[in-house]
C-alpha cells in the first residue's frame, strides 16, 4: 500500500517537532537572579543573551529572576533556589566572612561603585554629614542601598544605627512620590535609577561621595562554592553568553534597548517621543556599561582583582560593617575566567552592527 502525500508530509512535521522538543528538553534550566525589582536597560547584556539565544547555544535555558535586591540575590543563591545571581558585595561580604552565606563571586560585572545619596536640588543635605536625624529612602530594605547607605554615613562619624532611619519606597511612581512629597529626605539608589528618576522628570543633586567608596568594585556573579567545583561548565557557559551580551550592547546599545523593552516593556522610558524615548534608555544603559569594564582587564572580561576587593573588606572592617577581615579566597575565583573570554568577539560585534533598529521596533 502506497502512503499518500498528506501523511508522508504530516510524519516529517512529526518528527521536527519531536526533534524541537528533544533539543529543547536537552537544555539546563539556570535560574539567574537578578538585583532589581524590574530589569532595565542597565542589565542590557544579560536580555540580549537570552533574547539572541546566547545562552541556547552554550546549552542553557536560563531564566532571568527579578529579586528585591543584592541582598536578596545573595541569600537566595547561599540557599539554593537559584543557580548564579548578581549582586553587590555589602552584606554578601558580611555573610561570607561570618560563614551565614555560602557564596562565592566568579565573574566581575562592575568595576565602580553605582551606589549615590540623591536629594532634591533645594535640600538643606549638602554632605554626608547633614544626613544626621534624616530619613533614606531605599528600593527595599533588601537592597545593598541600605548597606551603602550605613557606609557612607559611618565614614563622616554618624552612628547608623541611631542616627539615620531607611524607609522602603520601591521605584517608579511610588519613589518619585515619596521624594517629591519629602517623605525621605534623600535616597540611596543606584545609578541608572537616578537616571530614570531624571528621565521621570524628579531632579536630584548627588550628595558627593568619598573618592575610596566610589572606586570600590561592586555588582559581580556568584555561585554556591560546591557550583563552582561540581558545574564550572554550566557557569562558564552563562557568564560567556553574559560576556558576548555586553560586546552586542556596547556595539549597538540602540538595539539593546529596544531588545530590553521588548522583554520587559514596564522598563521602557516614558515619553510621548520615540526618539527621545530611546536616547534617554540608551544614556541609562550606557551610563552602566562604562562601568562594566575597566582598562585593567585587558582582553578578558569579567576578571576579578583581589586587590581591590582587599581595598572593599579593609572599608568594611575599618567602619565596623563587618567584625572581622576575610581573606579574597574565600571571596572570589577567577579560575573561569580564561574560558568565559573563549569565543568570537568580533563575529559578536559584526551581529550587533548588523542588526536592524527598525526589526526592534
Amino acid at each position: 500500500m502506497k502512503s499518500r502525500p498528506g501523511v508522508k508530509i504530516l510524519a516529517a512535521a512529526l518528527g521536527l517537532l519531536l526533534v524541537s522538543a528533544g533539543a529543547a528538553a536537552a537544555l539546563e534550566k539556570v535560574r539567574l537572579l537578578i538585583p532589581v525589582r524590574v530589569i532595565d536597560e542597565a542589565f542590557a547584556p544579560f536580555v540580549v543573551a537570552k533574547e539572541l539565544g546566547y545562552f541556547e547555544k552554550e546549552g542553557y535555558d536560563v531564566s532571568l529572576l527579578a529579586v528585591g535586591g543584592s541582598n536578596e540575590s545573595a541569600i537566595q543563591i547561599s540557599a539554593g533556589n537559584g543557580e548564579i545571581g548578581a549582586a553587590s558585595p555589602g552584606e554578601a561580604l558580611v555573610g561570607i566572612q561570618s560563614g551565614k552565606l555560602d557564596i562565592k563571586y566568579f565573574y566581575s560585572l562592575y568595576y565602580a561603585n553605582i551606589w549615590s545619596v540623591a536629594v532634591l536640588p533645594d535640600s538643606p543635605i549638602k554632605s554626608m554629614a547633614d544626613l544626621k536625624d534624616k530619613k533614606l529612602g531605599v528600593q527595599s530594605m533588601g537592597s545593598a542601598g541600605t548597606t551603602f547607605g550605613r557606609a557612607f554615613v559611618t565614614q563622616v562619624g554618624l552612628d547608623p544605627q541611631k542616627d539615620i532611619a531607611f524607609l522602603p519606597i520601591g521605584m517608579g511612581a511610588q519613589a518619585i512620590t515619596s521624594v517629591k512629597q519629602k517623605m525621605v529626605d534623600a535616597i540611596v539608589y543606584w545609578d541608572a535609577a537616578i537616571a530614570k528618576f531624571t528621565t521621570s522628570g524628579l531632579d536630584l543633586r548627588i550628595v558627593p561621595a568619598p573618592e575610596n567608596l566610589r572606586t570600590l568594585p561592586d555588582v559581580a556573579l556568584l555561585a554556591k562554592p560546591e557550583t563552582i567545583a561540581k558545574k564550572p561548565e554550566m557557569l562558564t557557559g552563562v557568564a560567556r553568553a553574559v560576556a558576548k551580551g555586553y560586546d552586542f550592547t556596547i556595539a549597538n546599545p540602540e538595539a539593546a534597548v529596544l531588545m530590553t523593552w521588548k522583554a520587559y516593556p514596564e522598563a521602557r522610558v516614558q515619553d510621548a517621543d520615540p526618539a527621545k524615548a530611546l536616547a534617554a534608555g540608551v544614556m541609562v544603559s550606557m551610563g552602566r556599561m562604562a562601568i562594566w569594564n575597566t582598562p585593567k582587564t585587558g582582553d578578558k572580561h569579567g576578571r576579578l582583582f583581589p586587590e581591590d576587593w582587599s581595598r572593599l573588606v579593609q572599608f568594611m572592617t575599618d567602619q565596623k560593617i563587618m567584625p572581622a577581615s576575610v581573606s579574597t579566597d574565600k571571596i572570589l575565583t577567577n579560575e573561569l575566567i580564561d574560558k568565559i573570554n573563549d569565543y568570537d568577539r568580533a563575529a559578536v560585534v559584526a551581529q550587533a552592527k548588523g542588526t536592524s533598529l527598525d526589526k526592534l521596533k
